[in-house]
């Protein structure tokens, strides 16, 4: 059987740097890289699936990068990230692959930690295309991707630079606050996400427009922003709130994690939902219809976004230097249990 120490042999080159070509790696030049690849060729070494693709440079694989605030401990309390986000576009994401030969790697990439370095599926280069799922990727990282050459698209923000699906958040918070005015509420906490989601100030730009197309002044309304994108996150901005003497007729929510940490709180309290105050959220989930009573909510149609992610993707890498596509996905209303007429 021929091993990698024979390819290196045969090439004129150390085992390492047959290594760094099997990954695809850019250190090594493309004289030394076109030699180890004949040697292979010639040789007839299969290291892996990988090694059919040296020529083409196709893997026959995609990758998945979900951005996560931290890595934190699994703990299955509501301090810890649901994760259905990404998880609801990731399950969409195999439909838009149909009928193809490609298989996906998922990894989680936290930024503030990772200290600079890239995430393990994109250094090792035994990937043809990208996903990035949620909205904490900076600028600086999507540089680093096109320096590399590899084809990628956002799931869930807009970026200039690539093709990207992603939902109107400002017209969902809208049609969200929009509902419980039109149910009669008139004063209104907002519990917005973290500020180092950009997709905060969206959220804020759409409660302010619903309030002021009811003819609502800011200062008749609250908002607040969590700490962390969870349940136990919602809990702690609405206790800021409520002990601060504030006492809202509705609460509309960011997203559904935060809003069960909201209803936790006014259970505690002994304060009925709706009958009480009304709670909203967006982002629609298993958790909404789960909750009790059920969320209504904003569905953003994760599903589709994954599915037709994958598509845009097969599109750039078939055709890498066609314009870039930008899709706005628009929200739509979820009515159920949680909001009642004044």
């Amino acid at each position: 059987m021929v091993t990698i120490l024979d390819v290196a042999k045969y090439a004129g080159v150390s085992k390492s740097t047959v290594s760094l070509v099997i990954n695809n790696s850019p250190l090594v030049k493309e004289e030394t890289k076109t030699r180890v690849e004949e040697a292979i060729q010639e040789l007839g070494y299969v290291c892996n699936n990988n090694a059919r693709g040296l020529r083409t440079r196709a893997t026959k694989c995609l990758g998945i990068i979900v951005a996560i605030e931290s890595k934190t401990e699994q703990t299955y309390e509501f301090d810890y990230e649901t994760g259905l986000f990404s998880y609801n576009i990731i399950n969409g994401i195999p439909a838009g692959l149909v009928d193809t030969d490609y298989g996906l790697l998922t990894e989680r990439y936290c930024a503030a930690e990772a200290e600079g370095e890239l995430p393990i599926i994109v250094k090792n280069g035994r990937i043809d295309g990208l996903f990035l799922v949620g909205g904490l990727f900076e600028e600086s990282f999507i540089e680093e991707l096109l320096k590399r050459g590899i084809p990628t698209v956002a799931v869930g923000k807009y970026y200039k630079q690539i093709d990207c699906i992603y939902p109107d958040v400002k017209k969902g918070t809208c049609a969200e606050v929009s509902y419980l005015l039109e149910n009669g509420h008139r004063r209104i906490a907002f519990i917005n996400c973290p500020l180092t989601y950009s997709a905060s100030q969206a959220r804020l730009a759409g409660f302010r427009e619903a309030s002021e197309n009811y003819s609502i002044r800011t200062e008749d309304t609250w908002v607040t922003y969590c700490h962390q994108n969870t349940g136990a996150g919602g809990y702690e901005a609405i206790k800021a709130l409520w002990e601060s003497g504030v006492r809202p007729d509705a609460i509309a929510t960011a997203n559904e994690p935060i809003a069960l940490g909201v209803m936790r709180f006014l259970y505690e309290k002994g304060i009925r939902i709706p009958q009480d105050i009304s709670v909203s959220s967006y982002e629609d989930s298993v958790l909404g219809g789960y909750a009790a009573p059920a969320l209504t909510t904003v569905n953003i149609h994760k599903e589709y976004m994954g599915q037709f992610a994958a598509g845009m993707l097969l599109r750039r890498i078939e055709n890498p230097n066609k314009e870039i596509e930008s899709i706005s996905i628009n929200p739509e209303l979820v009515v159920r249990a949680s909001v009642a007429k004044k």
